[in-house]
């Protein structure tokens, strides 16, 4: 008899182990990643670090030499500069594959959905409510976590033609006075410090879209994607359907600023002392993710365009 109740007992443990992991999926609803990741930062020192999805993450030095630096290959990255999370544990109410990594600088990885620590040291990431809208999480530096935003309803075109409420952003950026902007597949907005979010760009189009092979649905829109925001409010956003860096404005005036060629298509974006880092992926159609190649150019302030890493083969 009590051999009969120790293996109902675990039968009944593992049933509610296996109910649980089904609830957290119903919870969060991420879109399927048919797309290389958009990861690339810049330290304080100048070094450039970007995500290969055939290998993990590679380090630009200040010599130009291109190595290896720990880290998974996940599609999204973030820098800690103060080094608030090394020691941290991120909690488990965090919904998704995230990692922190290494000391000076301290990487900040994310597999699922993006992920930006503020002007005010705190982590900031999106997660699906019970109610399926989209709020924006503040992490502190000390565990102590908070809604920093409900994000307005924003509706895409799913696979069979049909419109679906997004239950994700494709990019999120810190900006000046503590201020986040985040990227819609066709629009870039600004939650400000209050948490009151606003729209600075929408139906944004991309004059001469060129889309590489791999995007080359035309619900995709631009796909807007990584973005970063300079100290004077410009934004600059990967255009990844249309093979472009878009530049915007505080009054959401666009234009183009790089274009990609033979399937090169701009995925992140990184800034550095007024120079503009662009991690492009050979966004090729493929079903190996390990097919895309990635390289990053790099705009100089005086606008001279230049390669500064490139993963020619595997």
């Amino acid at each position: 008899m009590d051999s009969n109740i120790h293996s109902m007992r675990i039968i009944t443990a593992y049933c509610w182990r296996i109910f649980g992991l089904l609830l957290v999926m119903t919870l969060i609803t991420v879109p399927a990643f048919g797309h290389p990741p958009s990861a690339i930062v810049v330290d304080r020192q100048g070094q450039v670090y970007f995500v290969d999805v055939g290998v993990g993450v590679w380090k630009v030095d200040l010599q130009g030499h291109m190595v290896r630096h720990p880290g998974p290959h996940h599609h999204f990255m973030t820098i800690d500069d103060q080094g608030s999370f090394v020691q941290q544990r991120l909690p488990r109410r965090i919904r998704g594959d995230v990692s922190v990594i290494g000391t000076h600088p301290t990487l900040i990885f994310s597999g699922e959905f993006p992920v930006e620590v503020g002007s005010d040291a705190a982590l900031y990431y999106p997660q699906v409510a019970s109610d399926g809208h989209v709020q924006v999480i503040r992490l502190a530096p000390s565990g102590k976590s908070e809604v920093f935003a409900i994000l307005p309803v924003a509706t895409e075109i799913g696979t069979d033609g049909k419109a679906v409420q997004a239950q994700w952003i494709h990019g999120l950026a810190a900006g000046p006075d503590g201020s986040l902007y985040y990227t819609e597949k066709h629009a870039v907005r600004r939650i400000a410090k209050d948490g009151t979010v606003s729209l600075v760009a929408g139906n944004v189009t991309v004059p001469d879209c060129v889309h590489p092979s791999g995007a080359n649905d035309k619900r995709l829109g631009p796909a807007l994607r990584d973005l970063e925001v300079g100290t004077d409010g410009t934004i600059y956003v990967a255009a990844s359907a249309c093979s472009a860096v878009l530049k915007i404005t505080q009054q959401g005036a666009v234009s183009v600023v790089l274009h990609g060629s033979d399937d090169w298509s701009p995925m992140g974006v990184a800034l550095s002392n007024g120079d503009l880092y662009v991690l492009e992926y050979r966004y090729i159609d493929t079903r190996k993710s390990e097919d895309w190649l990635p390289r990053v150019r790099k705009i100089s302030s005086n606008g001279e365009v230049s390669v500064i890493a490139s993963v020619d083969k595997r």
